[in-house]
């Protein structure tokens, strides 16, 4: 089952890259739409908003950069990828301090675009839109975050303080309990929020590719480097760098990160000069560091030195005056996403059903049952058992059942590491085996799917 209704905008002069994208893409499920001039992209904006654009930096009418500028004053939100020559690496950094998700530099691997597109199309709609022309920052104040929740609002009266200054922060929780929302949320409300937010998975990728992109590389400096590559803290200079998942960084990077953090400085891979960066930092992590560090496995003075300012978001289950929130609030996003009229109404059946989940994947999980309903359910009122029957039946109730005894009996985190390893068991069943089609199910990167699926030793 696909979640990504919106098509994908492809802009290019060349036609040739376009039938070839255009062709890979759909052969992976996606709605493509492709432009040969930027200038008709723009005008399809609002009558069709896509869900990414993909675009080319270098183009005869209106060149990538301004492409993005003047979308953006249309549509703030829309996430873009770019597509360069080498020889228009500078405009590619440029663009990706206008906030775009990646670049590619051609030729590149279609797997390569695939990835770039989950990642870019990942984000969980939390944050109401306040008005049409509403800007990042407007939707990213905090009073416009959804909750209810005591421990999350004094968490975010809290956080509302340290936004200002450079306080380097370490996010906790649990996979989907919008751990890169608030992340994003202290960017908006810094006095960086001028410049790049830059985001990096330490989960998606593998440790070579990972170290790449952080610290960028030389020329030659291994088969395949063609040409020189800024990296990631590179980009991020002057504004803020997220690293999601820190703690899947190898033991053998968190020596360079630790340099990172009290030097401020990098060193591409194959080089020798220092090359300054001026960052705030802030690392997300869904594992338990402090056990992690104690038990060797994350270095325990990297562990303090992003421990500065620790904030913890709760889990979806322990966050019950939320739950009616988030309900109303998905059920009126994905209506107008997909122009569904019904008028949805919870019955106390179905709202105590919700709250008495577990909700293993969060508010993730709890967004994509929405989306679901929406697209799926025929009848206005949703009772306990549709929710039961568009979770999985009978089975998803047993083993809720079965992880409430489990954290009762024993380790939460082994509660839900079993209960997350039977969810992707049970997408790849459903998906006969595609990788793909149950990263989509699940609501995550096909990369990330990759890293669990060894994680739990899945074939």
């Amino acid at each position: 089952m696909t979640h990504l209704k919106e098509p994908i905008y492809l802009v290019d002069d060349e036609e040739n890259v376009l039938l070839s994208l255009k062709s890979g893409l759909e052969k992976e499920g996606y709605l493509v739409r492709t432009f040969s001039s930027a200038v008709d992209m723009l005008k399809s904006l609002k009558s069709e908003p896509p869900a990414v654009v993909v675009t080319d930096i270098l183009m005869p009418d209106l060149d990538g950069i301004e492409l993005i500028q003047k979308s953006k004053r249309i549509l703030p939100d829309l996430s873009f990828i770019v597509m360069t020559a080498h020889a228009s690496i500078d405009s590619a950094i440029q663009a990706l301090r206008l906030g775009v998700i990646d670049y590619l530099v051609k030729p590149f691997r279609m797997n390569e675009l695939i990835a770039t597109i989950q990642k870019a199309t990942s984000q969980t709609r939390l944050i109401p839109v306040s008005g049409e022309k509403s800007g990042l920052e407007d939707r990213y104040r905090f009073k416009n975050l959804i909750t209810k929740d005591p421990k999350m609002i004094e968490t975010f009266n809290m956080v509302s303080k340290i936004a200002k200054t450079d306080t380097t922060i370490l996010i906790m929780g649990e996979s989907g309990t919008g751990k890169e929302m608030m992340a994003r949320s202290i960017h908006y409300n810094s006095k960086r929020k001028g410049n790049s937010f830059v985001s990096v998975n330490c989960a998606a990728l593998p440790e070579t590719l990972l170290e790449s992109e952080l610290f960028g590389y030389e020329k030659g400096a291994f088969t395949g480097a063609v040409a020189s590559k800024p990296g990631l803290f590179e980009i991020a200079d002057a504004g803020t760098f997220f690293l999601d998942e820190v703690g899947e960084i190898p033991m053998s990077l968190q020596a360079k990160l630790l340099r990172v953090l009290q030097e401020r400085v990098i060193v591409h891979l194959g080089g020798i000069r220092e090359v300054p960066i001026n960052i705030r930092l802030i690392a997300a992590t869904s594992k338990n560091l402090p056990k992690e560090a104690k038990e060797g496995r994350f270095r325990e003075d990297l562990f303090y030195r992003l421990h500065v300012v620790p904030i913890v978001m709760s889990p979806l289950r322990e966050r019950q005056n939320d739950i009616p929130l988030f309900a109303e609030h998905f059920l009126k996003f994905y209506s107008d996403r997909h122009g569904n009229k019904k008028s949805y109404r919870i019955d106390e059946t179905g709202m105590a059903f919700l709250k008495n989940c577990e909700w293993p994947g969060n508010i993730r999980e709890f967004e994509n049952l929405f989306e679901r309903i929406v697209t799926l359910h025929e009848e206005e009122t949703i009772t306990a058992s549709t929710l039961e029957h568009l979770l999985g039946g009978p089975e998803f109730s047993s083993k809720q059942e079965k992880s409430m005894e489990k954290r009762d009996e024993g380790d939460l985190h082994d509660a839900v590491e079993e209960l997350e390893k039977r969810m992707i068991e049970e997408a790849l069943k459903k998906a006969d085996g595609n990788k793909f089609k149950a990263a989509r199910e699940l609501g995550v990167t096909r990369q990330n799917l990759r890293y669990k699926l060894k994680k739990y030793n899945i074939h």
